[in-house]
């Protein structure tokens, strides 16, 4: 055996290396699998903690909105937008636009 013929023979390394890359994608794929599975609510002892742990997210969303006026402002904007109500006013507190100075000068 040559220098030559030692190239093209597969080493213990390389198959652990191949193994190791086999590993991550087939974990990848099985994440991947599991994330976008569509949950189930068993019981309605579950749907109820559920629902108590959405009221407590609400709960920190009305804090967040207290001590942020910009976050209060931004939930405004949306559930405007969600109904459908697309407001082009400058209103006094908006930030300028693209392109324009704050005194609006060009």
């Amino acid at each position: 055996m040559g220098a030559g013929s030692r190239n093209k023979e597969m080493h213990a390394s390389d198959w652990i290396g191949l193994g190791v890359i086999a590993l991550v994608i087939v974990g990848g794929l099985l994440l991947l699998n599991h994330i976008t599975r569509p949950y189930d609510v068993e019981d309605e002892e579950e749907f109820q903690r559920r629902k108590e742990m959405g009221a407590r997210t609400a709960g920190v969303r009305g804090l967040e909105m207290i001590l942020d006026p910009a976050a209060k402002k931004s939930v405004e904007v949306q559930q405007d937008l969600r109904r459908g109500v697309y407001d082009d006013k400058e209103e006094p507190d908006d930030p300028p636009e693209a392109g324009t100075h704050a005194s609006g000068v060009q």
